[in-house]
């Protein structure tokens, strides 16, 4: 009888530590999903954003030029949001991605992010913030992007630096949260 109760005693023990366990292994994989959903986004904010209005030109010592005359219309950085979020959620610019020495929409040139219904967005065939059709780069059945922002803090001949901030919060658990604020350099902008 003392055995029966002991090993009953023990199998509750066992089975207690191991739902703990499988909570915290759980918790552990959505904060590393966050995380690296944080690292990814980040990255690529930073490698598209810092080529705004890059231009290719022929002359090897003026290839850093801001948008040249060819370029008419074409805007290089724009804040602004899409009408059901908060102001400076969205920011669109371009930039001479094939090298051809123009800023075209056929080539894919138009580039952009946004905050929509807690998702980060990539933009698409030069839509602007406040339309559709819009790519989501974040799953919200995962992850919910709940902040992000961008400021222009510095500008001068040089170029300019804008400010991001993004927050992400797991979607399964809403205690796990990442929060990064990063300064990227723009110096084809001035």
């Amino acid at each position: 009888m003392v055995a029966c109760a002991l090993s009953g005693l023990l199998v509750s023990i066992v089975a207690s530590y191991s739902a703990r366990s499988h909570i915290s292994l759980s918790s552990l994989q959505h904060a590393t999903s966050v995380e690296e959903d944080m690292r990814a986004l980040k990255s690529t904010i930073s490698q598209h954003l810092s080529r705004a209005g890059f231009v290719q030109t022929p002359n090897v010592l003026s290839s850093f030029l801001a948008l040249s005359s060819g370029n008419i219309g074409v805007v290089n950085v724009t804040l602004g949001q899409h009408p059901t979020e908060s102001p400076n959620s969205c920011i669109t610019f371009s930039y001479d991605k094939n090298k051809n020495g123009v800023i075209s929409q056929p080539q894919g040139e138009l580039f952009g992010y946004r905050l929509h219904n807690k998702a980060i967005e990539y933009r698409v065939n030069g839509k602007t913030c406040e339309q559709g059709g819009w790519f989501d780069l974040t799953d919200t059945d995962t992850v919910l992007a709940t902040l992000f922002s961008v400021n222009r803090i510095q500008q001068s001949s040089w170029g300019a630096a804008y400010e991001i901030q993004i927050t992400l919060q797991s979607a399964i658990d809403t205690n796990i949260q990442s929060h990064e604020s990063f300064v990227v350099e723009v110096s084809n902008e001035g």
